[in-house]
């Protein structure tokens, strides 16, 4: 049985929900906030102290975009990670604007108006504003990130777009990537979470 390690709240750990969500695995989620990732305990199995982690037997990862490709290769290869170089070259770019981009920009200003986290905001609005018109340009004339089918490219980019609201940027104003979070979230199987839900 997978032990996933996280929040409700956190975008990350949701990336990791959907993923488990659409594979049919079984998990069991403990929930991890601030004070028990300190924990000597949960330094044992992360010394980052980070969510999400995931445990499967006796293995053990950390970190939404290096759990989403071992779930990927793991149950869904070529489907989820790419079937030609190419594919899987844009699969990782779209990785590197989850790490990159959409967690210094969206997610970071997300941080600091939920969750009152202090950050450089100038900062996280500029790459906010930089990257936006780049991502639903390419939606615009898409329905998925690459390859014409669901990838984790679309699970590692979404949460943090999907939850923008939250960070004070109006969604309607970025109608091709609203569409393309609306539609994963319509997908069979996919796990509500504050914020994001499926279109009634």
């Amino acid at each position: 049985m997978i032990t996933l390690y996280g929040s409700p709240l956190s975008g990350n750990t949701h990336k990791v929900r959907i993923a488990l969500a659409f594979l049919g695995l079984p998990w069991v989620e403990r929930l991890t906030d601030a004070a028990a990732r300190q924990s000597d305990a949960y330094r044992a199995l992360t010394p980052m102290a980070q969510i999400p982690l995931l445990i499967d037997g006796d293995f053990t990862l950390r970190d939404s975009q290096a759990i989403l490709a071992w779930l990927a290769a793991r149950h869904r290869a070529g489907a989820w990670d790419g079937q030609t170089p190419e594919e899987r070259g844009k699969i990782a770019l779209w990785l590197s604007h989850a790490a990159n981009e959409i967690a210094n920009g969206p997610a970071a200003l997300r941080l600091a108006r939920r969750f009152g986290i202090s950050i450089p905001q100038d900062h996280a609005a500029a790459v906010t504003a930089r990257f936006l018109p780049i991502i639903d340009a390419h939606l615009e004339r898409r329905d998925w990130l690459v390859g014409g089918r669901l990838t984790i490219a679309d699970l590692a980019a979404s949460p943090y777009l999907a939850l923008m609201a939250d960070a004070g940027i109006d969604l309607a104003s970025w109608p091709a990537v609203h569409a393309w979070t609306r539609r994963i979230a319509a997908l069979p199987g996919f796990p509500a979470m504050p914020g994001w839900q499926p279109p009634s």
